[in-house]
């Protein structure tokens, strides 16, 4: 009886969640979070008392899906000139003929031909960083780090996910000058796949440095 009235408090609320689910405007980058979503609720009305850790499992995953769209609809041009303006002035003051106005970069390359790329905030890596922030999210719950040291570590982390996009648009520009925009257009489409599980690489490293050092510390 005990069991079965404690559950029965998340019958509402799991109703509640599939009817959302249902209901929410479906899209494409979200197909599979509808469906996560749906059987969460179904969950919650049939074992309301294990819901905690795929709430907060399919919380993680919404945020990394939903942040790059929160940037494109209200942070457009400010995130994607986090990333411009300081790659355009190294590229500049090291002697690269580049001109750049609002999310537009322009230059000839090193055979004349005229090259001109939109930089959106897509472009800036917050697919990258939501994705850093979510996995970091889990590796917090797994091995959470020592007390007060795991913000220091999430702040490394963020600001290691703007290296890695900031050295990506570097190497993105400089393919273009020296080998024309189709050679660009190339490197646009695999060095993320390259430069971000590197990063994460050292990112772990240093993440199980501390935690390992903490543990140590403790003991």
């Amino acid at each position: 009886m005990k069991a079965g009235s404690y559950n029965s408090i998340f019958i509402v609320p799991g109703l509640v969640l599939l009817a959302f689910s249902l209901l929410m405007p479906a899209a494409g980058g979200f197909l599979v979070f509808q469906l996560l979503l749906t059987w969460l609720a179904v969950f919650i009305i049939f074992f309301g008392k294990g819901m905690l850790i795929p709430s907060i499992l399919l919380g993680i995953y919404g945020f990394s899906i939903s942040f790059p769209l929160i940037v494109e609809k209200f942070a457009e041009l400010p995130y994607s000139k986090t990333i411009i303006s300081p790659a355009t002035w190294v590229l500049t003051w090291s002697g690269y003929p580049l001109e750049s106005q609002g999310q537009l970069i322009s230059f000839l390359s090193s055979t004349g031909e005229p090259i001109s790329v939109l930089v959106t905030s897509a472009c800036a890596g917050p697919a990258t960083m939501g994705v850093f922030i979510a996995i970091f999210a889990l590796m917090m719950m797994d091995t959470p780090l020592p007390h007060g040291k795991a913000g220091y570590v999430f702040i490394f982390g963020i600001v290691g996910t703007w290296v890695q996009s900031f050295i990506r648009l570097i190497i993105l520009l400089l393919v273009g000058y020296y080998h024309g925009e189709a050679a660009l257009w190339t490197a646009h489409s695999w060095t993320i796949y390259i430069l971000f599980p590197l990063w994460y690489l050292i990112f772990l490293y240093v993440y199980f440095y501390i935690y390992n050092g903490g543990k140590n510390t403790r003991d």
